[in-house]
């Protein structure tokens, strides 16, 4: 029964992984339009469709509908599904190389997000926005004093730099 809950615990975080590499797709699509990352609902890139929810699951339904939007039946780019790969397999390896914990789900994993966005928009769009540099170096001054050995002014005066 012990060698069930690890393996349980590593499945819940690639769910998750691929979950918030769901979202990471909506930020790297709609940041730098300068979009809402909260509304509309995803839409196909070729005809505007609304997309259904059983048509939106992470890889699943990439797979499913092999690569094609539902409606219009032309490809959908293997970006999404390579984002939502890559997010949980970062996600899963963060949480094997250091276990649960607070600073796991409020510093890590949105690292992680942040990251990826910013590694995919700079690649297709040559920038890194605001929200994004300026979210994760306030998210690190927010959590640094929980790292033993550095405090808030050993972050600032880093974040300086």
């Amino acid at each position: 029964m012990s060698l069930l809950l690890p393996w349980a615990a590593k499945w819940m975080v690639i769910a998750l992984g691929l979950i918030f590499g769901s979202f990471t797709n909506v930020l790297v699509v709609r940041l730098p339009l300068g979009a809402s990352i909260v509304s509309p609902r995803s839409r196909c890139p070729k005809c505007q469709a609304a997309i259904a929810w059983h048509d939106n699951l992470p890889v699943l339904s990439y797979l499913i509908l092999r690569g094609k939007c539902r409606s219009c039946q032309k490809k959908i780019s293997a970006r999404y599904p390579i984002i939502e790969l890559i997010t949980a397999l970062l996600f899963l390896a963060v949480f094997v190389k250091f276990g649960w914990s607070p600073l796991l789900i409020f510093r890590d994993w949105p690292f992680i997000v942040g990251l990826v966005a910013i590694t995919f928009i700079d690649l297709e769009h040559r920038i890194i926005p605001d929200s994004l540099s300026l979210g994760g170096l306030a998210l690190g001054l927010i959590t640094s004093g929980a790292v033993p050995g550095l405090g808030l002014i050993h972050s600032i005066s880093g974040a300086a730099l």
